[in-house]
């Protein structure tokens, strides 16, 4: 059986949670890996589709998952919100990589806009701070301080050695 590691990257709206996310996953596919990701969505009236399309009336219909297969892409859309242990069940990769989900545990990156951010935010599963705040500090409280764009080799090496193995 495949194994698959994963970390989630955490924080409030606007501190570089996405762009770490983002150079995370490059540098993994660049030394080979394969990556998916999940994106925590808090947007209470959140939808992949629109009223009156073909995959809507599938619903009204009474479906409870929907497929939707394009020349480019396809996506599967189940009618309700999942558990997090759901949605991992149906990848396979050699990392998974969360944007949200502060409440899982599982080591985590803390992405902050300045420190009184990082002490607002952060949780002992953090193994790493990273985001806006990185451009302020180095280390805090022993934790190191990194910069996705600027120093992401050494953001994913530790990502290589904090990752849980599932």
């Amino acid at each position: 059986m495949h194994s698959m590691r994963v970390i989630a990257v955490y924080g409030s709206s606007k501190t570089g949670k996405t762009t770490t996310v983002v150079e995370i996953v490059k540098e993994l596919r660049v030394r080979g890996y394969s990556v998916a990701t999940i994106k925590d969505v808090h947007v209470n009236d959140f939808a992949f589709d629109a009223v009156g399309k073909d995959t809507w009336r599938h619903w009204k219909a009474g479906a409870e998952v929907v497929g939707l297969r394009a020349p480019n892409e396809s996506i599967l859309m189940i009618k309700r919100s999942v558990m997090l242990d759901e949605l991992i069940s149906h990848i396979q990769c050699d990392y998974l990589i969360l944007e949200g989900f502060r409440g899982a545990a599982l080591p985590k990156v803390l992405c902050a806009k300045d420190e009184k951010g990082v002490e607002d935010e952060l949780q002992d599963t953090a193994f790493c701070i990273s985001g806006v705040v990185s451009a302020q500090l180095t280390v805090y409280k022993g934790i190191p301080v990194i910069n996705a764009l600027l120093n992401v080799a050494e953001l994913v090496d530790l990502v290589e050695r904090k990752s849980l193995k599932l």
